[in-house]
């Protein structure tokens, strides 16, 4: 392995030393490359400090100081890698810490900010390539960052709550009626969505955060999560459905007052069940029902890879017909041609994408596997009599009142 290179790269990477011991100790060659980097004291004795505070050296070790900077150490194969010093972005807990006073706050300034991932895929990078055991992230974790104590502060605060509901005769809702608000939003039923909602029990719902603003987000963020699943499992697209997630959930973190969160939270599983209500509407008047399993196959594959480029050729492969019999069988059963039928469900496609969506139109054409905005432009112009612009500026993104 080039040991030289690696180094190189971690160090333009992280912007920080990498550090190379001998299995003795002795430091055997050092990368920075910022020239005007200097590290401070313990930088010379890291690897020192290391061996006293971790003691076990033979799996990656994380090491804090001062809770403000970060070394990282692993066995290379004839010694060991020092990465630091590093800031994270986001504050992270570590098992191994030391506290040294010689540093100044001007010091710590220079320090370069990295993601905790970006340093956890450097060093697993580094572990792996020199050994044959491999270890995975949740391994480097447990080792170095899980609080054992929280998992046993959860169990008590579990045991203490269960006995203070039990002896206040506190209940959660049914989970019955949970089941019946996001089977109406996969199913697209909004009269179904809307009687779950009115349903009342004299149950509670959890307490997500001691903080009641806190809480509410939590809540709304649970239930548009439950919700975008739902309405993937109704039959809509998984971009769709989680970008459309993302929108409510930034929105929902923004708010500051707990009645516009409940509003948006409720908005938003009103939103997916339109949608899937909507899906299921166009597929309804797409073409007859039929029993040929080839024909069912057939249109499962389409719908499966509307957001490529489909050729009769591959379906046919895919089940193992010749293309012509497929061809010839399909405009039998259906009454249109499948490539037509193809253009037609990528128009449907588009159309949602139109009004449900902000994407581009080059972005939509190609999601689709069009070669160009202009190809797309003209099979829907000739498939709606609208032009992409016009269909979105009609219909846009619809409000949903509950």
């Amino acid at each position: 392995m080039n040991e030289q290179y690696l180094m190189q790269y971690i160090s333009y990477h992280l912007h920080t030393f990498v550090r190379k011991y001998s299995n003795t100790g002795d430091l055997a060659s050092s990368f920075c490359a910022r020239i005007e980097f200097d590290d401070a004291p313990i930088g010379n004795e890291i690897f020192q400090t290391f061996f006293s505070v971790c003691k076990d050296l033979t799996k990656p070790v994380y090491l804090t100081v001062n809770n403000q900077i970060t070394y990282a150490c692993t066995t290379v194969q004839d010694g060991y890698f020092v990465i630091g010093p590093v800031r994270f972005t986001s504050t992270v807990y570590l098992k191994h810490h030391i506290t040294n006073e010689q540093w100044n706050l001007s010091w710590i300034a220079t320090v370069p900010f990295c993601e905790f991932s970006d340093l956890t895929k450097d060093i697993l990078l580094t572990y792996n390539l020199c050994h044959s055991d491999i270890i995975d992230e949740n391994a480097l974790l447990m080792s170095n960052c899980i609080n054992l104590d929280a998992e046993k502060e959860i169990r008590k605060y579990y045991s203490e709550l269960i006995f203070e509901n039990r002896e206040y005769g506190k209940t959660h809702n049914p989970y019955d009626q949970e089941i019946r608000e996001f089977t109406s939003i996969e199913n697209g039923d909004l009269e179904q969505l809307k009687r779950s909602h009115e349903e009342d029990y004299p149950g509670e719902i959890g307490t997500l955060a001691k903080d009641p603003l806190r809480h509410t987000k939590n809540l709304a963020i649970v239930n548009i999560t439950l919700a975008s699943r739902a309405a993937i499992r109704g039959g809509l697209l998984s971009e769709i459905s989680f970008s459309l997630s993302d929108s409510y959930i930034q929105k929902i973190e923004a708010c500051e007052d707990i009645p516009t969160i409940i509003h948006l939270f409720r908005t938003a599983e009103y939103h997916y069940a339109q949608m899937v209500h909507d899906l299921n509407s166009e597929k309804a008047g797409t073409a007859e029902k039929d029993t040929n399993p080839h024909i069912n196959k057939c249109k499962d594959y389409v719908f499966s890879h509307l957001h490529g480029k489909i050729t009769v050729q591959e379906i046919a492969d895919e089940l193992c017909l010749n293309a012509n019999y497929l061809s010839e069988l399909f405009k039998k059963c259906e009454h249109i041609s499948l490539t037509k039928f193809i253009q037609k469900e990528k128009i449907s496609l588009a159309k949602n994408l139109l009004i449900y969506s902000h994407y581009s139109y080059i972005e939509i054409a190609t999601y689709l596997g069009y070669s160009s905005q202009s190809h797309l432009g003209k099979q829907f112009k000739e498939e709606t009599g609208y032009t992409m612009r016009k269909y979105r500026e009609t219909y846009g993104m619809k409000d949903f009142i509950w």
